[in-house]
């Protein structure tokens, strides 16, 4: 439910929410000034309240009856998306973001296929990278930071690899450039199959 109602209000609050077919009116722009939407006596305000309207029904849909029940009497989506991300956000959840970094150094491919143990760690990085983010001043240090998570999963990858790719870890390794994770994978994955 959180990603559906993130996808909601950001595409709403990103430029107004494209309709084809439903209504026969485009997208408005939602105004900085706008904190509750325009005035009635703006020429967009019908506009406006024929969408924020449709996103309120989308969000009351997009959950469960017993939630959605005490968002029913809110005057406006955005008050409906702020006491729902106050209410139930763990973006910011300490607890949770141990609770996967856990899960993820404890994993190891065991029994399961190269593909398997890959997408379960991708499964887990997805879920990490949705509760800690990370903000950076200029997309120089973005870049570089994007580099150093992607060769740190690389590693954590290799760490939980069963023994018998042993060789094939330390090929990796000895490149002058440790290479990307989905490269790595593709790499384990070709040796895998060259086994069976």
């Amino acid at each position: 439910m959180r990603r559906r109602l993130d996808w909601i209000w950001k595409s709403a609050h990103k430029g107004g929410v494209e309709r084809d077919g439903m209504g026969g009116f485009g997208s408005v722009d939602i105004k900085e000034e706008w904190k509750e939407g325009p005035k009635p006596e703006d020429p967009l305000f019908k506009a406006w309240d024929e969408e924020d309207s449709m996103i309120m029904a989308w969000l009351w849909n997009s959950m469960l009856p017993e939630i959605s029940d005490t968002m029913m009497f809110m005057d406006n989506a955005k008050d409906i998306w702020n006491a729902v991300q106050e209410t139930y956000s763990k973006a910011k959840d300490a607890a949770q973001v141990y609770e996967v970094k856990v899960k993820t150094m404890a994993a190891k491919q065991g029994s399961t296929t190269v593909t398997e143990y890959a997408n379960q760690l991708k499964s887990l990085w997805q879920e990490l990278d949705h509760y800690r983010v990370i903000k950076t001043k200029c997309p120089t240090d973005a870049a570089i930071l994007r580099n150093f998570i992607e060769q740190d999963r690389v590693y954590d990858f290799l760490v939980g690899l069963n023994s018998e790719f042993d060789q094939v870890r330390v090929q990796i390794l000895g490149k002058p450039e440790v290479p990307g994770f989905n490269e790595v994978v593709a790499v384990i994955r070709s040796e895998e199959s060259r086994r069976l």
